[in-house]
């Protein structure tokens, strides 16, 4: 397998990422911004029924 070499920022991270809107895409952007040191902003997100149901509890 390869490795990757992923080098430590010395900076908050500033960008925009467009992905295509998938229930599964829509779950991993909203953990990454819950870990997200400042506020995030989702867009388009999917919520499908089982969020609605979560909602509601």
């Amino acid at each position: 397998m390869d490795t990757i070499a992923i080098p430590v920022l010395n900076r908050p991270v500033d960008a925009t990422v467009e992905i295509p809107v998938f229930k599964s895409i829509t779950n991993r952007a909203l953990l990454v911004a819950v870990l997200a040191p400042s506020d995030s902003i989702l867009e388009n997100a999917l919520f499908s029924e089982d969020w609605h149901f979560l909602s509601l509890a």
